[in-house]
Parts: structure tokens; sequence; C-alpha cells
């Protein structure tokens, strides 16, 4: 018997998400201003503060789709 569930929508591989491109232009970001700038005053510290919570973002989105993965 067939379900009349519409298909999933499923996106090509070659398909990036929007919130990595978000995480890796503060990476990106971060580690210019760290190569262009003075290592030393507000433009260190919001250099490293883009990189850490690109980081930290990306490790909280993996543990929620690892714990989405799990059924839990």
């Amino acid at each position: 018997m067939e379900h009349d569930l519409p298909p999933e929508r499923v996106r090509p591989a070659s398909s990036v998400p929007w919130q990595f491109l978000v995480r890796a232009l503060a990476v990106i970001t971060g580690l210019t201003l760290l190569l262009i700038v003075e290592v030393r005053g507000v433009a260190f510290y919001i250099a490293w503060s883009l990189i850490v919570l690109a980081l930290a973002s990306e490790g909280a989105a993996t543990f929620v789709y690892w714990r989405r993965s799990r059924g839990g």
C-alpha cells in the first residue's frame, strides 16, 4: 500500500548549509584580523571572539545533530 506522503526534500550534495558559511566566514575574518592587525587591543579580542564563537556554535550544532540522530 502506498502512502500519500510528499517525497522528502533532499538537498543536493553540492549544496552547503548557510550556517556553515557563516561560521567559515567568522573564522576566516578572525584569522585575517589576526594577520593584518597588531596582536593587541580591541581587534585582537574581536578576532578571537569570532573564532571561538564559530567553533563553539559548530560544536553545539554537532551535539544537537548527534542527539537527534540517536533518537534522544
